[in-house]
């Protein structure tokens, strides 16, 4: 693995959860079941796992109420993040704290088809300032590294490419309408420098539950770069509130 390829891999890990999951979308295709939802108060539980370059792993999980309500030919979804939970090593207490108090915004409300597609809303978007801080955190963080004085760098410099290419990570547009088959989708994706590397996002979901809302929603992000591979996963879950 060259140092390059090296930098792009730690640096998107230092980086707020969000960003590495925007860099991967799996195009949606139209649902698989009749899409009814209930109209009574939801919880949503969202948990994204992280894996570092040296292996550790950085869990983030938010919950929101959610509610569905008919509106024109297709739904609305309203909701609020409730509350959110970080576990990560000790390197990364700061962008922790930050990820810990970060209150999701542009997910609410989303507009769903007749279908259940996500056609507005569902999109993650972090405050200028919240992102400006979580780069100062990463830059603490490199400067603290064994890293080279060249290579600090070159990665502050990756640090804020990365910052700059992440406007928003949206969710799944069929999230709540995933079907019962296995969504694979491999793709080439230009990354910061002009490097490229593969990524393959696979969309699973498990208990289809009354009117074709999911119980549980698996998202793998395969990360291939340099002859290494990283692996991050969201899972969502919904429940009766």
């Amino acid at each position: 693995m060259s140092a390059r390829a090296a930098l792009i891999a730690g640096v998107a890990a230092l980086l707020p959860v969000t960003v590495a999951s925007a860099l991967a979308e799996t195009s949606a295709v139209s649902p698989l079941a009749r899409f009814s939802p209930p109209t009574s108060p939801l919880l949503l539980t969202r948990t994204l796992y992280r894996t570092l370059i040296d292996g550790r792993v950085l869990i983030v999980t938010r919950r929101y109420a959610i509610q569905f309500t008919a509106e024109g030919d297709g739904y609305r979804l309203d909701g609020q993040q409730v509350s959110a939970e970080v576990e990560a090593p000790a390197a990364l207490a700061g962008l922790a704290a930050l990820e810990r108090n970060r209150i999701d915004k542009g997910i609410f409300p989303a507009r769903l088809d007749a279908g259940g597609l996500i056609r507005e809303g569902g999109n993650i978007m972090i405050d200028p300032e919240i992102r400006r801080m979580m780069v100062a955190q990463s830059g603490s963080i490199l400067a603290s590294s064994a890293l080279s004085a060249p290579v600090k760098r070159e990665s502050n410099g990756l640090v804020g490419q990365f910052a700059a290419a992440s406007n928003g990570t949206p969710w799944p547009a069929f999230l709540f309408n995933p079907g019962s088959q296995e969504r694979i989708d491999t793709k080439r994706v230009p990354l910061p420098g002009g490097a490229e590397g593969e990524v393959e996002v696979r969309i699973r979901a498990d208990g289809i539950g009354p009117g074709g809302v999911p119980r549980r929603v698996e998202r793998t992000v395969i990360t291939r770069l340099s002859g290494t591979e990283k692996v991050s996963r969201e899972v969502w879950a919904i429940d009766p509130a």
